[in-house]
């Protein structure tokens, strides 16, 4: 019984599909688009020195913590599917693409310098500094999948790819001088992708699939100014405004696969051997049975 269990489970959970419907598909998605702070909190200090290192004349701008806020946005996409035969690591492959907006928030609680006039001194802020930026870009993914069957109608899936995105517009609040210059995000970058899911068979040659994903390891991305930071996020996410952060989403895909057309039992009638059956050169060439009965 358990061997019948475990051989269930690895069957291919599109068999019935490849029978009955064409080998690709289109597909749609929508989901939600959030940010992974990298790291959610961090110190930061800016403290200038206006005299000499024998005679130090300190002038603290800030001193304080960063955190990010999480934050939930939305992506939408457009893409094709193809069941692959040669399931030894993969059962499927997916190109998507899709347009997609980001919000990073971040908060300072701490000590900045105040100027009345002449005179500056170092208070506590009475409420949290809130820092933003909005980001809209468009994207492009491609993903192996691989399955395993866990009932009659549904299957669980994880995945691995390549993701690629390129921000258009983005825009974000302008600090105050005493802190330091906020990052913008990079205009392009590339990365490394992983996820699992699960899946489930509405309908013949239709399929939902609800799929977790992330950006692992960053591969490339577009040059940015240099600014003072106290935190990098390196090859683990995305520099932006004073932290950085990791990409990821939740993906529901609506799989449209087309049927095949009804084979007909009979040749069609335009087919090569209803031609060499039927062919008129042969025909003319036969005689007509003579009758051999006797006359009256």
């Amino acid at each position: 019984m358990l061997n019948a269990w475990g051989q269930g489970v690895w069957d291919d959970p599109f068999e019935s599909t490849r029978r009955t419907h064409d080998s690709k598909a289109w597909t749609l998605s929508a989901g939600t688009n959030h940010a992974h702070a990298v790291p959610t909190s961090w110190n930061s200090s800016w403290v200038l020195n206006h005299g000499t290192a024998a005679a130090p004349k300190l002038d603290t701008l800030h001193d304080g913590l960063w955190r990010s806020l999480p934050s939930t946005q939305w992506r939408v996409g457009l893409g094709h599917l193809w069941l692959l035969e040669d399931r030894l690591w993969a059962d499927r492959l997916h190109v998507d693409v899709g347009v997609s907006r980001m919000v990073k928030q971040e908060q300072f609680l701490g000590r900045i310098k105040e100027v009345n006039g002449t005179d500056s001194a170092l208070v506590v802020v009475d409420e949290l500094l809130l820092n933003e930026g909005e980001s809209w870009a468009l994207d492009g993914q491609i993903h192996l999948l691989s399955a395993a069957v866990t009932g009659p109608d549904a299957f669980v899936e994880w995945s691995t790819g390549v993701r690629g995105a390129w921000v258009f517009q983005q825009q974000s609040d302008m600090l105050a001088p005493i802190f330091f210059e906020s990052a913008p995000l990079p205009a392009w970058h590339v990365a490394w992708t992983a996820g699992v899911g699960v899946g489930f068979k509405v309908y013949r040659g239709r399929m939902l699939r609800l799929h977790v994903e992330a950006d692992w390891l960053q591969l490339a991305q577009a040059r940015t100014p240099d600014v003072v930071r106290v935190v990098d996020a390196d090859v683990r996410g995305l520099n932006w405004l004073q932290g950085g952060y990791r990409p990821w989403r939740v993906t529901l895909t609506h799989d449209l696969f087309r049927r095949k057309p009804a084979e007909s039992c009979a040749n069609p009638t335009r087919s090569e051997a209803s031609k060499t059956l039927f062919d008129p050169k042969k025909m003319k060439g036969g005689k007509k049975a003579k009758s051999k009965g006797f006359k009256k």
